[in-house]
């Protein structure tokens, strides 16, 4: 009974795979996700800059889909001074696949800003 179960165990265990060559990329590779980002261009005091909507465009006319998408923060410090830039930016999260035509695009991974928060939209 003893080494029974501890074989009984393992054999259960082998059952659980997943390698088999489905045909395509595994299901992780599918649904993978990642964040990007694009500053607004807004300005201290002054704001303008482009919407989320307006960076979302720019993603769609490079044929990368969204599938989500926040307005943040770079987290960077910045002088308080009119008329530099607020830190503001669009976040976006694409499929990993995506990640060269967003790049193409002017979009670069979110964890290149670590200190990134999102914010609400105004």
């Amino acid at each position: 009974m003893r080494i029974l179960l501890p074989v009984l165990a393992v054999a259960s265990l082998g059952a659980c795979g997943g390698g088999g060559d489905g045909g395509g990329p595994d299901i992780q590779t599918r649904v993978a996700g990642i964040k990007v980002f694009k500053a607004t261009g807004s300005l201290q005091c002054s704001g303008g800059g482009l919407s989320l909507t307006a960076l979302q465009e720019q993603l769609a006319a490079a044929n990368v889909q969204v599938r989500s998408a926040e307005c943040g923060t770079d987290g960077q410090p910045m002088p308080a001074v009119c008329g530099a830039p607020d830190g503001k930016i669009g976040i976006f999260e694409i499929a990993v696949a995506d990640d060269a035509a967003a790049a193409t695009a002017g979009f670069k991974p979110l964890s290149t800003l670590p200190g990134a928060k999102t914010i609400p939209c105004s």
